[in-house]
């Protein structure tokens, strides 16, 4: 037996539509400094004193690739990790990283420069 209010269509259970909204949002900062610590097994007292090393490399990240989401900086810190190899004796997997994104965001910022400088013309 179905109650029907009156004024009201006939809908049945069955015929509601629900539309869901999801937007993913991308953790900045602390957050996301935290997320990529966790690809070194940083602690959170360990996050604070290599911030500035964890912020290089979100930076290299985000211009490797184009998904910037956690994990996908993740996977383009990780794929790095491989083709750089084994740190060399006694030095952190992160300062080894660090110091090739380092490196390469320099070179690319001053490649960058070069090309103003010549107007958008190749160099000999």
């Amino acid at each position: 037996m179905d109650i029907k209010i009156a004024g009201q269509p006939d809908v049945t259970p069955e015929q509601k539509t629900v539309e869901a909204n999801y937007t993913q949002t991308i953790p900045e900062g602390i957050l996301l400094q935290e997320q990529i610590g966790q690809l070194f097994d940083f602690k959170h007292s360990e996050i604070e004193s290599y911030k500035t090393e964890l912020n290089t490399l979100i930076d290299y990240a985000k211009k490797k690739t184009d998904d910037h989401s956690p994990n996908g900086l993740k996977w383009a810190l990780t794929d790095l990790g491989l083709k750089l190899g084994t740190p060399p004796m006694g030095e952190k997997r992160i300062k080894q990283l660090v110091r090739y994104a380092y490196l390469w965001l320099e070179t690319r910022k001053h490649q960058e420069e070069l090309t103003k400088m010549l107007r958008g013309e190749e160099e000999e």
